[in-house]
């Protein structure tokens, strides 16, 4: 068995002896202090195996990531070695001998032709101070996937990518009060109640978003292979990006930033009555206060999306005064979230997290509903800029990452908080 297998084995034992002590309770229903004691200890435990798991599948990706570009190196070097006619040079190999560069190398018209095709300093229509070049699309791909460990929106919302940046007029509406008619004789000829389409208008801009300067050694760039350069831009922008990008989709205020999560989620689904509790009857009932469109659990981007602390504290609801189980560990080697009361959970722990274990008062912890009613537009791909300039007496070249992006939500119906009293 992998280490992963292990540790996903560990966490179902872990579950199979919390729904054991079940049946630990005393005569008035509560769970002896023996009991309250072993429950406190696995639920210690389930936290500790999930981070771990986390760690690992994280080592795991890398690992893969790794092998992967080893092996293009190896083929690209293969096919160069053994063509006997020149190779048609790629954009991915001009990018990285033009990340990995010294002063001395020279580019060819052709390859400096190539890098300015996707060159970003005439693309800004609001910032044109920023230059670099696009990253390659395999690059791409990779990072934003590992941007997506960092926060809840980027995986749970909908992204659409756009070729330029300027303003997107994006319409919006609900007709999920309107319904069709049964056409038959007697009503055609009866006046019909016509329902115009209501829509509204949400504009989206392009926010620039940078990772701040990531300072690599010269010599690690001049001893190393393009891979370890890769990979070492790749965590850190991934990381960098990833825990920015979360936090404005999550909080923006909408100046000078993109309208966030909770700017946007006005209304209230359901209030709790205690300051600083969450009963399972009041999630139930936050998912009957969205229509039924938007709570479809056939839907993957329906769920509900809270910080880490407050999951942790709703795994407690299972082994207080309810005693139907409405958390359900997912897998993380197949990808299988965890749920709750049979939905997704997205992690986002820019969300307000509890206070000593426990929620807080007049604070919207948890929403519910349909995430992909939230959008998130983005302008082509990520860009790195190289500057050799700036550390050169500490023998470390700079680079900077960054990309445009914005959020909104273009239906207000779709997503509902639960607020405590």
């Amino acid at each position: 068995m992998t280490r992963l297998e292990v540790l996903q084995d560990n966490l179902q034992k872990n579950e199979a002896a919390l729904q054991d002590l079940r049946g630990k309770r005393d005569a008035s229903g509560a769970y002896t202090s023996d009991a309250q004691a072993q429950i406190r200890k696995l639920n210690d435990e389930f936290e500790s195996i999930k981070s771990e798991m986390e760690i690992e599948l994280i080592s795991e990706k890398r690992a893969a990531a790794y092998a992967a570009q080893e092996f293009a190196e190896a083929e690209s070097r293969s096919k160069k070695n053994t063509s006997t006619t020149s190779t048609a040079v790629t954009y991915d190999d001009v990018f990285w001998r033009y990340m990995k560069r010294n002063g001395r190398e020279k580019f060819s018209d052709d390859e400096m032709r190539m890098l300015e095709t996707r060159g970003t300093s005439t693309q800004i229509t609001t910032t044109d101070s920023l230059g670099g070049y696009l990253v390659p699309q395999e690059f791409s791909n990779q990072l934003e996937n590992m941007m997506k460990w960092y926060g809840g929106m980027l995986g749970a919302c909908q992204t659409y990518s756009t070729a330029r940046g300027g303003t997107l007029e994006w319409p919006t509406g609900d007709d999920t009060a309107v319904t069709g008619n049964i056409n038959t004789a007697a009503n055609q000829a009866a006046t019909r109640t016509v329902s115009d389409l209501t829509f509204g208008q949400v504009l989206f801009g392009d926010w620039l978003i940078d990772s701040n300067i990531i300072k690599v050694s010269r010599s690690l760039i001049q001893d190393e292979s393009v891979g370890l350069l890769q990979n070492v831009l790749r965590d850190n922008l991934a990381n960098r990006l990833g825990r920015k990008v979360n936090s404005v989709l999550t909080t923006g205020t909408g100046t000078n930033q993109p309208y966030g999560l909770t700017t946007t989620v006005t209304g209230t689904g359901i209030t709790t009555a205690g300051a600083t509790a969450i009963t399972k009857s009041e999630l139930v009932r936050l998912i009957a206060s969205v229509d039924y469109a938007y709570a479809n659990p056939s839907n993957p981007k329906v769920g509900f999306m809270m910080h880490q602390g407050i999951l942790a504290y709703l795994r407690t609801l299972d082994f207080s005064t309810d005693t139907t189980h409405i958390f359900v560990p997912g897998n993380l080697a197949t990808g299988e979230p965890d749920r709750l009361l049979g939905y997704p959970i997205f992690v986002n722990n820019d969300l307000t997290g509890p206070t000593n274990g426990l929620p807080v008062s007049a604070t919207k912890h948890i929403y519910f509903g349909d995430f992909s009613k939230y959008v998130i537009r983005r302008i082509r791909e990520i860009s790195i800029e190289r500057n050799d300039q700036q550390y050169w007496d500490a023998l470390q070249v700079g680079f900077m990452g960054w990309l445009r992006i914005d959020g909104n939500l273009i239906n207000a119906n779709a997503i509902k908080p639960l607020l405590q009293t």
